[in-house]
């Protein structure tokens, strides 16, 4: 039975029968490896982690306006679609009263919502007017409700005086506002 080499291989043969009789067996096959990886670099095939679904929410606060702002990728998206199906997804989010809930002592009341869907990513707002903006103790995130297969959303909260960045977890869906930055 005769083995077909490949023309690679052949080719590195006979290369290496051109060094020099000095150069070692495992110096050779060092050479040799290197060569194959170098020749075969259009096969390497680089696989790359996937980011759990994750989505962004700005949330600003200014004078009496809370103002919160998401935007959910196309990364996350694909790994929220694996459950759920694109227009589903945009139809949940859709549906949400509050993308975040700020507390009752606030005295806020939803001015604007929108969800927008382009191609591949989805983003909305949403505005309170807070007769008491100094009640913002916290705000708590209600995306979970809407996307439950969500890992985890970054967000950053920005007033006049102070900014936090922070991640909120299915666990603990609350944001905190330091005492003290808003009137």
């Amino acid at each position: 039975m005769k083995t077909k080499i490949p023309i690679v291989i052949k080719r590195l043969i006979v290369r290496g029968q051109a060094l020099p009789g000095k150069v070692t067996l495992k110096l050779f096959a060092v050479y040799l490896l290197t060569l194959l990886a170098v020749e075969s670099r259009a096969g390497i095939i680089l696989h790359r982690a996937v980011e759990p679904a994750r989505i962004g929410l700005d949330i600003s606060i200014s004078g009496e306006n809370l103002t919160l702002y998401f935007a959910l990728s196309e990364e996350s998206l694909s790994v929220l679609k694996k459950k759920m199906d694109l227009e589903l997804i945009y139809s949940q989010l859709q549906r949400i009263h509050y993308f975040a809930l700020p507390p009752a002592a606030a005295h806020c009341q939803v001015i604007a919502l929108q969800v927008n869907r382009e191609e591949d990513q989805i983003s909305g707002y949403q505005t309170f007017h807070c007769k008491s903006p100094g009640q913002l103790k916290y705000i708590d995130v209600k995306l979970y409700e809407a996307l439950p297969d969500l890992q985890a959303i970054d967000v950053w909260l920005t007033t006049e005086n102070w900014q936090n960045k922070t991640v909120v977890y299915p666990e603990k869906r609350q944001v905190s506002i330091k005492s003290g930055i808003l009137r």
